[in-house]
């Protein structure tokens, strides 16, 4: 009789390759060039045609800019916008296609550079983005916002971030608590153990204790602004988990959250609907914003 041998589980049902796989986009999305290519000429395309502020620094390095898309009128509510890019590609300028939604409905754009793994680590990943939104709130009558409508958002990796930010404990930065007032977190990683263990750690270098610090849902805070928390049907089943386990965290904690599970559409459709009005997502932030 011939012996059966199986792959050990090294996270819940996955063996190491069916994990790896699970944090492989292009896995699902073969064609993920095309979304890239289409979001850099349309995002060239907004910073030719409306008014913007590009490359102004918020932080000591080079990495640390950030482009403003101001709205109409002044003391307007701000989004600041951290990208994907699995932390260790992309840039604020291949996500300025999302401003004119904004900037259409009333609010400053403020799209976010903060540097790529492995040069920077998570720790310092995740300050700098911290470090923009508190910029954002200083600075907010230099942007023509108010400091007193803040919003952060971001898209898979840059989700994970805004999970960061959502935690974050302001009172330490010399903030009020409830500086940042709605985080619109999609497809997103909010525990970063399964990351640590995947593939991506080859870049990332996650140890036990940067994994700790760094997972969004291990740091709730008794006083959290209210979260939306999409993730596509068509995502790989862990970024699906991931985000339905925080999102039924936050909820058992009593904070105020809401879960878009967007019908048809796959990780890097997801990301899409951040410049799409009417669409569930904004639909859903405008709420929020109101």
């Amino acid at each position: 009789m011939a012996e059966s041998f199986q792959n050990p589980k090294v996270w819940l049902d996955y063996d190491q390759a069916a994990l790896n796989d699970q944090y492989e986009q292009r896995v699902l999305v073969p064609h993920v060039d095309q979304y890239l290519a289409r979001q850099a000429q349309e995002s060239a395309n907004v910073r030719a045609n409306i008014n913007c502020r590009l490359d102004v620094s918020y932080g000591l390095s080079d990495e640390e800019t950030l482009d403003i898309f101001p709205a109409a009128e002044p003391g307007a509510p701000m989004l600041v916008y951290l990208h994907g890019g699995a932390w260790t590609r992309s840039d604020k300028s291949a996500n300025s296609y999302q401003a004119p939604a904004f900037v259409d409905a009333g609010a400053a754009f403020l799209s976010v550079n903060f540097g790529l793994a492995p040069t920077v680590c998570m720790d310092e990943l995740v300050r700098r983005c911290r470090a923009a939104v508190k910029w954002a709130h200083d600075n907010a009558t230099e942007v023509g916002g108010d400091a007193d409508r803040l919003y952060v958002a971001g898209h898979s990796s840059g989700a994970h971030l805004a999970g960061m930010v959502a935690v974050t404990d302001w009172v330490a930065w010399e903030l009020a608590a409830d500086t940042v007032k709605g985080v619109f977190a999609a497809s997103g990683m909010y525990d970063l153990e399964p990351v640590r263990l995947s593939t991506r750690n080859e870049y990332l270098n996650l140890d036990l204790a940067a994994t700790d610090r760094n997972s969004p849902i291990r740091h709730m805070r008794d006083q959290m602004p209210p979260l939306v928390i999409a993730y596509g049907e068509k995502e790989q089943d862990e970024f699906r988990r991931q985000s339905q386990t925080f999102a039924e965290a936050l909820e058992q904690r009593g904070h105020r959250c809401r879960q878009l599970d967007l019908r048809g559409l796959n990780h890097f459709d997801v990301g899409e609907e951040f410049a799409k009005p009417g669409g569930a997502l904004l639909d859903a932030f405008f709420e929020v914003m109101r």
